[in-house]
């Protein structure tokens, strides 16, 4: 890194923070509403960080719930399949850490059933949608070979069409400076939350291939920092997974490109995960 980074002290933050007394109207109107009609904002947000972001959006321009990551699925027929299915979404859907024990025996006894594709989908979209590892180990009720089958099947998809990519939209638009465009926002939380479930997923079902992944999306990062031909906060995207993947896989020779990185025209969130990286 080419500059230092002011580190302050997190109780000096939060006494700061902690002193926000005063919210205007218009703001506290604006968190209801965003609360009641987008799905994303109701579990983080808050008056002071709607407010923040206010702020933060207007200087831009100057310048330059556990039920809702559930699976709801109509299944219209009655055969013994969709049976099945129905009760392996019902336990899928109760499954918590305290019931585990008793719900992972439960549906072992489906899967040993059943072990097909189509479960083994099922269970992997839990995966996508949950964070923690609650949903992976049920990954191990399948017979081995068909698990190494089905591993080694989403692995080849994961990189063949570069799913750690965001997709287009987020690409072609600031989602930091819409007005109102709150629904590509959410989705853009949606696909970070799904590709971080994911990610965390592969670093358990494909530990060996990470590090070769790690290389794979610093290669790309690179190459659009150079072009400097995206918004700046893409780079952030693939930076967090870096420094996720890092977290669980370290690797010096990845940890020392990132370090030797110009950081002067990066935006201050950059910078901030490159001081995480580089310490770890």
């Amino acid at each position: 890194m080419t500059e230092q980074i002011v580190k302050i002290n997190f109780l000096d933050f939060q006494d700061k923070y902690n002193k926000i007394s005063c919210i205007p109207q218009d703001i506290l109107l604006k968190v209801s509403q965003l609360k009641e009609k987008y799905t994303c904002f109701s579990s983080f947000y808050d008056p002071k960080m709607i407010l923040a972001k206010k702020v933060y959006t207007k200087k831009e321009k100057d310048g330059d719930n556990n039920n809702k990551k559930r699976f709801h699925i109509i299944i219209p027929n009655f055969t013994n399949n969709s049976i099945v299915k129905r009760n392996l979404i019902g336990h899928l859907n109760k499954l918590t850490l305290k019931n585990k024990d008793i719900i992972y025996e439960k549906i072992k006894n489906i899967v040993i059933e059943n072990n097909n594709e189509e479960f083994f989908t099922l269970i992997w979209g839990y995966i996508k949608i949950n964070d923690g590892d609650i949903y992976i180990d049920i990954l191990s009720f399948f017979e081995k070979d068909f698990y190494d089958e089905m591993i080694e099947k989403l692995w080849k998809d994961y990189n063949d069409n570069e799913h750690w990519k965001p997709p287009k939209y987020i690409y072609d638009n600031n989602l930091l400076l819409l007005n109102d465009e709150y629904e590509l926002y959410c989705n853009y939380i949606k696909w970070k939350k799904s590709t971080h479930n994911i990610n965390k997923a592969w670093t358990i079902v494909k530990k060996n291939e990470i590090p070769e992944l790690i290389n794979r999306i610093y290669d790309y990062m690179y190459k659009i920092i150079n072009e400097r031909t995206v918004h700046k906060y893409i780079i952030d995207i693939f930076m967090e997974q870096i420094y996720k993947f890092l977290k669980i896989e370290k690797s010096i020779d990845v940890i020392n490109k990132i370090k030797s990185l110009d950081t002067t025209n990066y935006n201050s969130t950059t910078k901030f995960i490159i001081y995480y990286i580089v310490d770890l």
